[in-house]
């Protein structure tokens, strides 16, 4: 029995050694996990399978695990305290990176416990409304809107998906530059989007990757972005700024690893994820999922992060916002 088990690992030996001469890739024993600190079906969450489908072809297993609550915290804790190996990488986003840390005296995390690995995506906020609440109370446009708000100072409210959120410091600017509305938060983004739908509330800023069905079909209508330049996706759809609300609130997100991972490791695994996205096909994914495909190394990510900590924290103290 013995014999048999020493060929055995002679045989597995030899077929491993042959497979790495010959090309074929040398798969890990322990799957690499993408954490997404969110629910399964947002943009987080589809761009982080789009991807693992890809690196599977070079890494073997590669599975996402969807661990949401405390507003990202839960998530970002788990994979704060993984194994520092490049491995177990967490969704890092905006909320979870920029504004949270603005919005929270205590948190489970600092952005500091990560390293960043890899941008991938860089998505605007759009202003979307229904048409029949669009035609109920006579607005074609963006500017209709305004007017709208002007004169009907408090009318109107905006849905959100939760204190805090992208959604929510978009429309806080809009309301400390003079447009008076109510908002309304829910617990997540899609609730927030389906209550605009559905005449519930009057009109969201959402991000792209979510609202970019509701506008293909016609459920809602864009009026305006929330970035200071105009959407490639929207080229026919103004933005925020040039109607004189001077903002840019965007959404992103990418791929981050505990922060004692090793620079050989992280740069490495940025190689990895750099050959799954030279293609053109999982581009096209990540583009329909996220609407915004940005890829970013480890170093050009650090800076954009650190550079939209200081803007929201600024705009966060700016419109005063505060959360329980």
């Amino acid at each position: 029995m013995t014999e048999h088990i020493s060929t055995t690992r002679r045989l597995l030996t030899a077929s491993i050694a042959l497979g790495s001469l010959f090309g074929a890739p040398a798969f890990a024993a322990d799957p690499i996990k993408i954490v997404v600190p969110y629910p399964p079906g947002g943009p987080l969450d589809v761009v982080a399978r789009a991807l693992a489908e890809e690196l599977k072809k070079s890494q073997g297993s590669v599975i996402v695990e969807n661990r949401p609550g405390a507003a990202g915290a839960r998530g970002m804790q788990a994979v704060k305290d993984a194994p520092a190996d490049c491995r177990t990488m967490v969704m890092g986003a905006v909320a979870t990176l920029a504004t949270n840390p603005a919005l929270f005296e205590k948190m489970a995390y600092k952005p500091d416990d990560f390293a960043p690995v890899a941008l991938l995506c860089f998505v605007p906020n759009v202003l979307v409304m229904a048409p029949k609440r669009m035609k109920e109370l006579g607005v074609k446009d963006a500017k209709d809107l305004i007017a709208y708000i002007k004169a009907n100072p408090g009318k109107l409210n905006f849905a959100s998906g939760g204190n805090g959120s992208a959604g929510h410091i978009a429309g806080a600017v809009m309301v400390s530059a003079g447009l008076k509305m109510e908002h309304i938060p829910f617990k997540g983004a899609a609730p927030a989007r389906l209550s605009v739908i559905a005449g519930e509330t009057d009109l969201i800023m959402d991000n792209y990757g979510s609202c970019r069905a509701s506008i293909a079909d016609g459920s809602l209508v864009p009026l305006a972005v929330t970035t200071s330049e105009v959407f490639e996706h929207l080229p026919n759809v103004p933005t925020l700024t040039s109607l004189g609300y001077t903002m840019d609130v965007s959404t992103w997100f990418g791929l981050m690893a505990p922060k004692a991972t090793p620079k050989n490791k992280i740069q490495a695994q940025y190689e990895e994820i750099l050959n799954a996205m030279s293609n053109p096909q999982l581009r096209n994914q990540l583009d329909l999922a996220g609407g915004g495909v940005r890829f970013l190394g480890p170093n050009k990510f650090a800076e954009l992060i650190a550079a939209e900590q200081k803007r929201y924290r600024d705009m966060i103290q700016t419109t005063g916002i505060k959360v329980q």
